[in-house]
């Protein structure tokens, strides 16, 4: 493998590391991490969703309490959604999603110069832009 181009990513990565958006997002998530009110909701959805998975899988399901289950399983997620601190992670998450699909658009573009606009990566099994 080409060490300039591993040397220039390990820059790219600190440069990332030490932007804003990525600082904000871990520190978030650190804070979502030590949220009791999260804390009790997720152990409780992924209680719910164990049980969903084992009822799922005996042999003979009961369809009826994978559904009730399956409802709880929607509440607890609901409620999860709502939590102040969850969607100041998401909202952490999705700037820095922003970020990185720009840092991806710059690379895509150098490395395609000519292509469509918003960087075309020259594989179609993803895209739907050039139809």
């Amino acid at each position: 493998m080409n060490q300039a181009v591993l040397e220039k990513a390990k820059e790219l990565a600190a440069v990332i590391a030490q932007s804003p958006e990525y600082i904000t997002m871990r520190a978030t998530e650190d804070a979502a991490g030590q949220d009791e009110n999260l804390s009790v909701l997720f152990d409780r959805y992924n209680a719910l969703r164990s049980q969903v998975e084992e009822e799922t899988m005996k042999k003979e399901p009961n369809f009826d309490a994978i559904g009730d289950l399956s409802r709880d399983l929607e509440t607890v997620q609901e409620e999860i959604k709502k939590q102040p601190m969850y969607m100041a992670l998401q909202g952490a998450r999705k700037q820095f999603s922003e970020m990185m699909n720009g840092v991806n658009g710059e690379l895509s573009a150098a490395l395609n110069p000519g292509g469509v606009s918003g960087g075309c990566s020259g594989n179609c099994s993803a895209c739907s832009g050039c139809n």
